[in-house]
């Protein structure tokens, strides 16, 4: 148990470093195509695999972590107006991060459940990747039109209440599309090799 605990807090303690690291490394955790627009996040790689590697609490965890630095970014080194306006919101900011590592967590772990390797693990793994990303990308979207609906044109140049959803996803399409492909490719890949290797340490 004490051995199970001290592997638990160590890798929380590398996902934890990787996230910090990734968040002010240029083009590592954010990779910007464009200017004045949101960037392309990997970060995201990072908590999909602490909820694979660790369930819900390690997801958790390192979600919230991602959501507190973007926060301490957002009003410290803004990358572009849109972070600028809306990862100030603690909710906005926190909240999607937090639940990418939950989804996660709970599509590998708690879905056939005993199935860890082989195929079927590869394909959960695959899943658990595209939907932790595409979490964040959908709450992002939401929050940002629940909070800033009645008065749109803040976030949007052009938009109103009535369409800032609609503008929204179409503005982060791009991102929704190229975080869900490194997701679908990576997780799959680095779970397998992580959840190998915590098996046999977990076997020692």
């Amino acid at each position: 148990m004490r051995t199970h605990s001290t592997n638990t807090i160590t890798l929380l303690g590398i996902f934890g470093a990787l996230i910090i690291l990734q968040a002010y490394v240029p083009m590592v955790g954010y990779i910007r195509l464009f200017p004045a627009w949101p960037a392309i996040s990997t970060i995201h790689l990072t908590v999909i695999l602490a909820g694979v590697l660790l369930d819900v609490p390690g997801g958790t965890t390192t979600g919230l972590l991602w959501g507190v630095v973007s926060l301490i970014k957002a009003y410290t080194a803004p990358g572009d107006p849109m972070t600028l306006l809306l990862f100030q919101n603690p909710v906005i900011a926190i909240v999607p991060r937090v639940l990418v590592g939950v989804v996660a967590a709970v599509l590998f772990n708690h879905v056939f459940k005993n199935r860890r390797s082989g195929r079927l693990a590869t394909v959960k793994l695959s899943l658990a990747g595209i939907c932790g990303a595409l979490t964040n990308t959908a709450l992002v979207i939401l929050l940002t039109w629940l909070f800033f609906a009645q008065r749109a044109s803040s976030v949007v140049p052009g938009a109103d209440a009535g369409n800032l959803g609609l503008v929204l996803a179409g503005a982060f399409a791009i991102n929704a599309v190229a975080e869900a492909a490194m997701a679908a490719v990576v997780t799959p890949v680095l779970g397998q090799a992580l959840l190998v290797v915590q098996k046999r340490r977990r076997a020692k």
